[in-house]
């Protein structure tokens, strides 16, 4: 039924710009699957924000980490942190374990008085009640957070864990939710879309910012070449047509 015919597409065969389009719906779909895996191992780390911060933090204990992403020792202190609240959940501690990105909430980190990357602080019903100061290791974190008084009875300092230094903090009992900082109930649909496109893009699919304007960037861009392809093989069989 094909004698004579000399394109492929003319026979049902996938022409080559079918080819292409599956292939790089196929990379998408795998990137977004990698990128969503490694979202998963790090659930358990309260992401706080400008926009949250307040109505978590007056509630309960917080064990925060204020950081930056450029920072070499908040680097190497994320995947301790990350083992803090995997232990956190898996035991069911009464504190939560969270963190602030300070490039992105400034006026977070300037109201909690920070001076140096990282700085964990305990916050408890929106007060700051100590800077922690020892040795960085998700032991040493329990011991210290059980000494404030923190975990409960069921969650106990590891024995060969030694005490560690509490910072004081610079004010005491310094409150950190204030009314004025908290998002408006009639705030406007700009303020409204701003928000929610800044937590989009600040926390899915990964957490830094960067990586994620590179991962839009190359959807936006597979959509359009996508378009091209998908335009171009429409051109071609609209030819074949003719011819």
């Amino acid at each position: 039924l094909c004698m004579g015919r000399t394109r492929a597409d003319a026979c049902g065969a996938p022409t080559a710009g079918g080819m292409r389009a599956r292939h790089w719906w196929l990379f998408v779909v795998s990137l977004a699957i990698c990128f969503q895996g490694v979202k998963a191992d790090k659930e358990n780390i309260v992401k706080l924000t400008k926009f949250n911060f307040d109505d978590n933090v007056k509630r309960g204990a917080w064990f925060v980490k204020f950081y930056a992403p450029w920072c070499t020792h908040c680097q190497r202190l994320a995947p301790i942190w990350e083992k803090l609240a995997d232990q956190a959940v898996s035991q069911d501690w009464p504190v939560k374990i969270a963190d602030v990105d300070c490039t992105v909430s400034k006026t977070i980190c300037e109201k909690a008085n920070i001076k140096a990357f990282p700085t964990l602080a305990l916050i408890s019903e929106g007060k700051l009640k100590g800077k922690y100061s020892g040795e960085a290791t998700a032991s040493a974190f329990q011991t210290w957070l059980a000494e404030q008084g923190v975990l409960q009875d069921g969650s106990p300092a590891p024995a060969q864990a030694t005490s560690r230094k509490q910072e004081a903090p610079d004010r005491p009992e310094q409150k950190l939710t204030s009314e004025e900082t908290r998002p408006s109930a009639t705030a406007t649909h700009s303020t409204a879309i701003k928000a929610v496109a800044h937590n989009l893009l600040s926390r899915f699919p990964t957490e830094s910012i960067i990586t994620n304007i590179y991962v839009y960037f190359f959807i936006v861009m597979t959509f359009i070449v996508t378009f091209y392809i998908t335009a171009f093989q429409m051109l071609e069989e609209e030819h074949a047509k003719e011819s």
